[in-house]
């Protein structure tokens, strides 16, 4: 029996602030990533999108489905899917739960047997999510809990007859925790946590005690390293943008560190090696340059990052910034370096003259 997947792609993404199934991961974007990564695991792959032609651009292996009642969250992406494919029953699931394993979803149509829906049992976490196999069978309890707005999944399996599985039998399969596979990329936040699971980072216990051990976070920058900190409105993704410069400043034969502050952790972005307090201070004092996101007016040297539309005039006096890093023609009065976001190369030879007056 062939396995069809339906990754889920029509939601507002209110709270992220841009198109989830766009956000960079890894070497690509979201849903591309998550297409390679079943790809070879399932015969036939679907896309739930609000309009057809969403993601053409990207030429992806896929079948667009468009949602028959939209605005109806992710109820309406399952019936408009069960509606639409060929196959009796799939697996579906969101795009914005990026670890999630394709064994996991082989496992739950293998248990799907007669039952309308296989999903796993254990946390209300797991249980209020698409993320099932879901059967044909139940196409018109789905279309009534839409008429009658009746749009929470547990209300759903309610009324179909659906099948639980345990998280003992998932781990059979796949072997990955439950709670890091059902992971969600909700906020811009869970969305810097899963790049720190994607680059196998240190654990924010690890973090924290490095933070003790500093006593304050403004201590961490008495280091002899340089450091250059990058600023912005609460909410700008600065992330990627430091990860393309990381490659253009190692080829210059610079040893880097990349911190991210988060809430009262620090983390260590490109840190590979046992994450212990001894390495972790350590690799500040044998860096030749330490790269801040998030830290604020504690910062020592602010590069500001301003986006159109979102951040367009700085947050931080003049004297304050060394650089602005502007996507779109800064032409404000200032005696500052402006430098495109999207021209890495001329930010890194900015960054070694300034370097090399420090």
């Amino acid at each position: 029996m062939e396995n069809a997947l339906v990754i889920l792609c029509g939601g507002n993404s209110t709270r992220m602030g841009t198109d989830k199934a766009l956000l960079p991961f890894g070497d690509t974007c979201l849903i591309e990533y998550l297409v390679r990564k079943f790809q070879p695991y399932f015969s036939r792959i679907y896309l739930s999108v609000k309009i057809k032609g969403d993601y053409s651009h990207l030429k992806l292996p896929v079948t667009e489905i468009p949602d028959i009642y939209p605005n109806q969250g992710p109820m309406s992406g399952i019936f408009s899917g069960l509606s639409m494919i060929d196959e009796e029953r799939a697996f579906f699931m969101s795009v914005d739960t990026p670890f999630l394993e394709p064994k996991t979803g082989l496992a739950l149509l293998s248990e799907l047997g007669d039952a309308d829906i296989c999903t796993l049992e254990g946390k209300a976490s797991y249980l209020e999510t698409a993320t099932a196999a879901y059967s044909k069978n139940c196409i018109t309890t789905i279309g009534k809990c839409l008429l009658l707005h009746q749009l929470t999944f547990n209300t759903l399996r309610e009324k179909c007859n659906t099948r639980y599985v345990t998280e003992s039998a998932i781990a059979e399969a796949a072997p990955t925790p439950i709670d890091i596979q059902y992971y969600n990329l909700d906020t811009r936040d869970n969305y810097y946590h899963a790049l720190r699971i994607l680059s196998g980072i240190v654990s924010p216990d690890s973090s924290q005690a490095l933070i003790e051990y500093f006593k304050d976070t403004r201590d961490l920058f008495l280091h002899t390293t340089p450091v250059i900190s990058f600023v912005a409105k609460p909410g700008t993704i600065m992330t990627p943008l430091i990860e393309r410069l990381l490659p253009l400043l190692e080829r210059e034969g610079l040893k880097v560190v990349h911190l991210i502050k988060e809430d009262s952790s620090v983390v260590f972005k490109n840190v590979f090696f046992e994450p212990t307090l001894e390495n972790l201070s350590s690799s500040l004092s044998g860096a030749d340059l330490v790269l801040t996101e998030n830290f604020g007016s504690d910062a020592p040297n602010k590069i500001e990052i301003l986006r159109k539309d979102w951040s367009e005039t700085p947050l931080f006096a003049e004297k304050d910034l060394i650089a602005v890093l502007a996507d779109f023609p800064y032409h404000a009065e200032t005696s500052l370096p402006v430098f495109d976001l999207n021209k890495p190369k001329n930010i890194v030879t900015f960054l070694r003259e300034y370097l090399g007056r420090q």
